[in-house]
């Protein structure tokens, strides 16, 4: 099996892990709050990915470290942010204040996975100029994230 493949399964394991205990903390708790901690969750693992691949992209663009190192790095992350994004567009918002809540959270995963991929494709394409401007957007991506997150916790 390879890496990535390793990957995406233990990213599907943890995504899992996290559905079912927001099944289980739902059945004792306001679907609201619990819906508000499953953005908040997902925005936290979705920043984790895109600061990974920030980080691997820079030291890249840097000259401080390989470009096959940074290429599977962004990749994995890219898989990674993928994966939750499909996970939360599946929940169904409860009520009207849930709909405002997940509206602001698939913006801001989309925004996520669109600068990781562009980081991704400037990468494949061994592009150093368009790395960095891919890098920008995704460093400004990562910081609506984080805020939103914060905001939702």
């Amino acid at each position: 099996m390879t890496r990535r493949r390793s990957r995406a399964r233990c990213a599907g394991l943890g995504l899992s892990l996290l559905a079912v205990s927001v099944l289980a903390s739902g059945c004792a708790g306001n679907p609201r709050s619990v819906y508000r901690d499953s953005a908040a969750d997902v925005l936290a693992a979705t920043l984790s990915e895109g600061r990974t691949a920030e980080l691997a992209g820079r030291l890249w663009v840097d000259g401080r470290s390989t470009h096959p190192f940074a290429v599977v790095v962004v990749g994995a992350s890219d898989t990674g942010i993928g994966a939750e994004v499909d996970w939360f567009e599946q929940l169904d918002p409860p009520g009207v204040a849930g709909s405002s809540v997940r509206a602001r959270t698939v913006d801001a995963l989309d925004a996520t996975a669109s600068a990781v991929q562009q980081v991704r494709i400037a990468l494949g394409r061994s592009d150093r100029p368009a790395t960095r401007a891919a890098l920008a957007d995704l460093r400004a991506a990562c910081a609506d994230v984080e805020a939103l997150a914060g905001a939702l916790s």
